[in-house]
């Protein structure tokens, strides 16, 4: 058993090896390898790997959502058909019905589509708090044997709380919030009459701002005691360290020895850290791919039927389009603000 294996069953590695391939499913890599790898120096990623990554999650993508696409297209130039025909024949009246025919049509469509992009977006934040669960309980176990027992307890408490902070904040409120953005958006165009825009931007407005104090205070937190708490711990190390060398005759056997240690868990703490950054990256990226190439989608399709179709069926697209990106603005804080948590920590503990 080499020294790799050994640290990664004393961390737990085997319980972060489980949670990656339930979460990352085939797209799964070898968490004790890669931790082995930054340790002795070697360059753990691969370009290639990455692009073909991103490519397959675009093909995947546009495989899965294909018959969606073409469904929208053709039900809006058969709107537009169908709307110019009646108007030529019986006159308003007819041609209000039909369009409310195929807006109700094209609105059934574009909302199950929304929905799964909904869904996807929760899901992902799910997994990366599956994952910090039994990352941290690793991590931190590398920070305690570096800094002590308070380093890593205040460090795991603060990440604790962040977890449900970020579960209330964004898959409680601001993910419903910004589906109730969307049909609210979608129930405007049923009149001619605009009766609920204000109130869609100021649900928009709501999320965004909350969404960006939530990321400034936990931030803010996070650097404070990133600030304080390694410095106390390694006072205290420093402490320990200086009362073994006074001993006489083997003192500075035992400081050279505790310096030695101390600086290989460092190297074990921060392998283990940017392993975590890479893993919840990977976890994030797909499903946000997803939903960004969605959002192109959408806005390619609203472009070709502008001419052609009714308006307020274009501010459907236009309304998915808005959505979705507030969509990847919540859950890619909710990643990034994981992912910088943990450079913060390995970062101020080096």
């Amino acid at each position: 058993m080499d020294i790799t294996e050994s640290i990664m069953q004393e961390i737990s590695g085997g319980d972060i090896q489980k949670i990656m391939d339930e979460t990352l499913g085939g797209h799964s890599f070898d968490f004790s390898n890669y931790v082995g790898s930054i340790v002795n120096g070697q360059n753990p990623f691969s370009f290639e790997e990455v692009f073909k990554f991103i490519l397959n999650g675009i093909r995947d993508n546009i495989v899965q959502e294909k018959n969606i696409y073409i469904y929208l297209v053709i039900i809006a130039v058969m709107g537009a058909v169908i709307a110019n025909f009646s108007k030529l024949l019986q006159g308003k009246k007819v041609a209000e019905t039909a369009f409310y025919m195929v807006y109700m049509l094209f609105f059934s469509v574009l909302a199950i589509s929304f929905t799964q992009i909904s869904l996807v977006a929760s899901e992902t934040l799910q997994k990366v708090f599956d994952f910090i669960k039994i990352f941290s309980i690793s991590y931190f176990t590398c920070i305690t044997f570096t800094y002590g027992s308070i380093a890593g307890s205040v460090f795991y408490e603060f990440t604790l709380i962040m977890m449900n902070v970020t579960s209330y904040v964004i898959v409680k409120f601001a993910l419903p919030a910004i589906e109730f953005y969307f049909f609210l958006r979608i129930a405007s165009q049923i009149s001619e009459e605009d009766m609920f825009s204000r109130l869609a931007n100021l649900i928009k407005d709501i999320v965004s701002t909350g969404l960006k104090t939530m990321f400034g205070i936990i931030m803010g937190a996070n650097v404070v005691q990133g600030l304080v708490v390694p410095v106390a711990a390694e006072a205290k190390n420093s402490i320990i360290v200086k009362m073994g060398s006074s001993i006489p005759g083997i003192g500075n056997t035992i400081s050279s020895a505790a310096g030695t240690i101390l600086c290989a868990g460092k190297l074990v703490k921060n392998a283990v850290g940017i392993a975590g950054i890479v893993v919840v990256i990977f976890i994030c990226a797909i499903p946000l791919l997803k939903i960004f190439i969605s959002n192109v989608v959408y806005q390619v399709i609203s472009a070709l039927i502008q001419p052609i179709s009714d308006k307020r069926i274009v501010s459907c697209l236009d309304a998915a389009v808005s959505a979705m990106k507030m969509q990847v603005y919540a859950t890619g804080t909710g990643c990034m603000m994981f992912v910088i948590s943990i450079a913060l920590i390995s970062a101020m503990t080096t």
